[in-house]
């Protein structure tokens, strides 16, 4: 094994290990919460500085000994962002087709609901979310993984990125939100600038997530016709990506699936041990 892919391994190793100690620390609070004696808020302020102050701090540490790398400054074209912007609503499309499955199947209850329409719920998913969550999956990531090509990179952060959301949303939002991941890793990479993911994914949270739940929870109609306008921009944006393929490249090549880089990225024992942790508490908060 060449010194790079042995840096390239024991980088991802930390990077993984790091998210996997940061959302550790916050799972763990989630299941002692319910037994602490405090109202609802302090219990909410703790579980954020838990994840954001405690974790986000034990995550940077552990990552600190790995040469960073200035990401380069690029641009991508109008059309290239508006395909990038539809294709956030294909993952809602394949979103709503899997839930559905599994729901028909008996696998899924869709039976609970997301409360998006409280002052702090719009807060967090609309501004709170995107930018921390930019910084802590892409951003930073980035700057630690990218050295290591660009698929790598993008795989890599979207698997640590969508897994965590399989603890508090379930499977579908896994197959979700690794979607999502690549698109604004893809961004990242082309442009460098996290500014512009921060605004992509806090527009998919108001399509996909605010818009609907104010419609459900106002008159059922509309929210109907608001979720058919989503397939269609999602199958839109599907199409277009299908016909526009082969002009996307990346590390020089127009594919997305290099078996190579998947071997590497999920034989790694950082990434092994820190699915395993995420599936046991997938099964314990649920």
């Amino acid at each position: 094994m060449t010194g790079e892919k042995v840096r390239r391994r024991k980088h991802l190793e930390q990077v993984s290990l790091g998210i996997g100690a940061m959302f550790g620390i916050y799972w763990v609070y989630l299941v002692v919460r319910e037994h602490l004696p405090i109202s609802t808020e302090l219990k909410t302020l703790i579980g954020l500085f838990c994840l954001y102050g405690i974790g986000l701090g034990v995550y940077c540490y552990m990552i600190r000994r790995i040469p960073g790398q200035k990401l380069t400054e690029g641009k991508l074209s109008g059309k290239a962002l508006t395909l990038c912007f539809l294709l956030q609503f294909s993952a809602i499309m394949i979103l709503s087709v899997l839930t559905n499955l599994l729901t028909a199947l008996g696998i899924l209850d869709r039976s609970t609901t997301m409360n998006t329409t409280s002052l702090y719920s719009l807060f967090m998913l609309l501004v709170f979310n995107p930018i921390v969550e930019e910084l802590v999956f892409r951003k930073i990531m980035a700057d630690k993984l990218l050295q290591y090509g660009e698929l790598f990179y993008m795989v890599a952060s979207s698997f640590c990125f969508a897994i965590v959301h399989g603890v508090s949303l379930g499977v579908p939002q896994i197959v979700y939100t690794f979607i999502l991941g690549m698109i604004w890793s893809y961004v990242m990479v082309k442009t460098g600038n996290i500014r512009l993911t921060i605004v992509l994914h806090a527009l998919s949270n108001l399509f996909g997530g605010v818009i609907l739940q104010f419609l459900l929870g106002i008159y059922m109609p509309a929210a109907g016709v608001y979720s058919i306008l989503l397939m269609v921009l999602g199958a839109v944006g599907l199409s277009l990506f299908i016909k526009n393929k082969k002009k996307l490249t990346i590390d020089g090549e127009n594919t997305l699936i290099r078996m190579e880089i998947l071997r590497v990225i999920f034989s790694n024992k950082g990434i092994l041990l820190y699915s395993g942790v995420t599936i046991l508490f997938m099964l314990i908060v649920s």
